[in-house]
């Protein structure tokens, strides 16, 4: 049966969950602690929970999205999932049933914003959005977030100066300061530091492989024994998309989430 549901429905969410017998596997780009909490809490022990979601430094940042909800996750024993671009929600329950939605994985979504979704067990629905999992986890631009990822991007965090919430207007104008650019280079060490110094110094926020080539060319100097500084520069842009400080889009194009 398929039914489709405004808010509030977070109830037949979490019951979903609990009744679930061998997985739950959400994706959603933002992610709040309180909710992946309440999931966890009605799960039962031998049913993993696996998440794929967008890292986004300025997010966690800004608190739009907790990166404790990934820590949760990955203690759990799921497995998390970078998609740098991803702006899906879909939730998945043995695979056997299905929730396509606007709604994030957060408060908001669930309980406080006008979202729409569909409920569905119905089996080439369910079995379509199964492989729409599939296929993310395994394509080549999706990273697998690891305990030594979350903790690298916990001190980078730690190293920026705190956002302040705005009460009224509920809007943020600042522009990201040098400073923190610098903060954040400062959290960085070897490749990964002077990878994202050139791309800060960048003009603009997307660069494809052409910049990719200079950056190789810039670096000769400090890394004259590198013979494959390109290829080296490549893996260093996985790894800081993985800490939520740029966004793959289509091959050989990449966006600044951090100027």
């Amino acid at each position: 049966m398929t039914t489709i549901i405004n808010n509030p429905y977070y109830s037949e969410f979490l019951t979903l969950s609990a009744n679930a017998r061998r997985s739950v596997r959400l994706c959603a780009p933002f992610v709040k602690v309180d909710v992946i909490t309440d999931i966890l809490n009605v799960v039962q022990d031998n049913v993993k929970v696996d998440l794929i979601t967008k890292v986004d430094l300025k997010s966690y940042h800004s608190n739009v999205s907790d990166i404790a909800a990934l820590q949760s996750t990955l203690s759990r024993g799921g497995n998390v999932y970078n998609c740098s671009n991803l702006h899906a929600k879909v939730y998945l329950f043995d695979d056997t049933n299905c929730i396509i939605t606007s709604a994030n994985l957060t408060t908001s979504g669930f309980q406080k914003n006008v979202e729409c979704g569909v409920v569905t067990g119905e089996s080439s629905l369910v079995g379509s959005a199964v492989n729409f999992f599939n296929q993310m986890v395994s394509t080549d631009d999706v990273g697998e977030i690891t305990e030594s990822n979350i903790a690298e991007i916990e001190r980078i965090l730690s190293a920026l100066v705190p956002m302040q919430k705005m009460n009224y207007p509920q809007l943020n104008f600042q522009k990201d300061s040098e400073d923190d650019a610098a903060r954040i280079a400062g959290s960085l060490t070897g490749w990964k530091r002077d990878v994202f110094i050139e791309i800060c110094a960048l003009n603009d926020d997307v660069f494809t492989s052409v910049e990719v080539e200079k950056m190789a060319e810039s670096l000769c100097k400090k890394y004259p024994r590198n013979n494959y500084r390109e290829a080296k520069i490549r893996q260093i842009l996985q790894q800081l998309r993985d800490l939520g400080l740029i966004e793959f889009g289509m091959p050989g194009v990449y966006k600044k989430l951090w100027n």
